[in-house]
């Protein structure tokens, strides 16, 4: 945890810790690949269809632990600013909306993520051999590897801001820093490398394969054929715009790097976690749907939270345009322009974002799922 403060300047920006999460992956995988303390063992081998108690548990363990440890980062993070000349002005209703959009689309999303790992360790190896479930482990691994960096280097992330105490940093960075493990230590499970004894050329080339195969499958322009209706094509656009999304606080700067978090300079770009999970959550969601698979049980839990995650983003959203927070387009005051300046500052921007959810509470509540294949 000392790590940040012997770092340059130029290797504390949010830029190189991305490159750095980026290319996390291919080494945690080599190092889980080569380590005695994830054997191949017997115990795990002699069956694949069984189902896995501990696994099982210890995806419950890090759904709980990840929402936690959010939870207890936005609360301290948000309820008052480090600035006392701007937390005179804030004031506790601003502070509650501010954490209620924190909480709004992560708790939603990583309590689905977390229950469809959980399901299909449930079933056994066999299940999560699967594509859905391998694109699941690697978006929870990127993201809690992020929101481990996050946690315990938070200047980096926060404008400069450092506000969390080291009881925090340590219990967060714990928490988000098992869940990547666990996820790695799966994925790796279930996978085999490449012929060089490498995975890194499987992760490029997975990734390379997701981004020309966004497009959908067979899409159509006829709203009544059966392909407009299943929510491919806004399940394909989801999933583009909220990977922008992510990257998009990390590569620019204020007023447009608190878009679409809106949660100020302190945990904007921490946020890009959970706006990845989404994107990852609506391409698995695409690829059910051109599979005829929406029906089964894990995509109707990966909707519900998706849905659910949204439609309270769009709400607290909705709380702040109208005013509720001093002010805005309808109730008389100035609180919208003078809490969230860098969100109106950036009109374009932040119209897309809002755009991009009631995308995805559209794709997840009003598509037709047929029965499963």
């Amino acid at each position: 945890f000392s790590l940040h403060k012997t770092m340059s300047p130029r290797h504390q920006s949010p830029l190189f810790l991305l490159l750095s999460v980026l290319v996390a992956p291919g080494c945690a995988f080599q190092v889980l690949r080569a380590a005695p303390a994830l054997p191949r063992a017997a115990a795990l081998l002699s069956a694949s269809k069984p189902a896995l108690p501990a696994v099982t548990k210890a995806y419950t363990l890090s759904g709980l632990a990840t929402g936690a440890a959010w939870t207890a980062c936005s609360c301290v993070a948000l309820s008052s600013h480090p600035n006392a000349a701007i937390d005179a002005v804030c004031g506790l209703r601003h502070n509650l909306l501010t954490i209620a959009q924190a909480y709004a689309l992560p708790l939603p999303l990583i309590w689905a993520v977390a229950s469809a790992l959980r399901s299909a360790a449930a079933a056994g190896w066999d299940r999560l051999s699967s594509a859905t479930y391998r694109r699941l482990n690697l978006a929870l691994f990127t993201s809690s590897a992020w929101l481990c960096a996050a946690a315990v280097c938070m200047p980096a992330f926060a404008y400069g801001y450092d506000m969390y105490p080291a009881a925090l940093k340590a219990a967060a960075g714990a928490a988000h820093g098992l869940t990547a493990l666990l996820c790695a230590g799966v994925w790796v499970r279930t996978v085999e490398p490449t012929r060089s004894g490498h995975y890194m050329p499987r992760l490029v080339r997975g990734l390379a394969g997701s981004l020309a195969t966004l497009a959908p499958k067979s899409a159509s322009d006829d709203p009544e054929a059966a392909s407009s209706r299943d929510g491919r094509s806004e399940l394909a656009l989801c999933a583009a715009l909220f990977a922008w999304f992510a990257v998009l606080p990390v590569v620019s700067p204020f007023p447009m790097a608190t878009v679409p978090a809106i949660l100020g300079k302190r945990m904007s770009r921490a946020y890009s976690a959970w706006t990845w999970l989404a994107a990852c959550v609506c391409y698995v969601l695409k690829d059910a749907a051109e599979r005829g698979r929406s029906s089964a049980s894990t995509f109707a839990t990966l909707r519900k939270g998706l849905a659910a995650g949204s439609l309270a983003h769009l709400l607290v959203v909705a709380l702040k345009l109208v005013g509720v927070d001093g002010g805005g387009l309808l109730l008389p005051g100035r609180g919208l322009w003078t809490f969230y300046a860098n969100f109106v500052a950036v009109p374009f921007t932040a119209g897309a974002s809002v755009a991009m959810h009631a995308l995805a509470a559209f794709a997840t509540t009003c598509s037709e799922v047929g029965e499963e294949k």
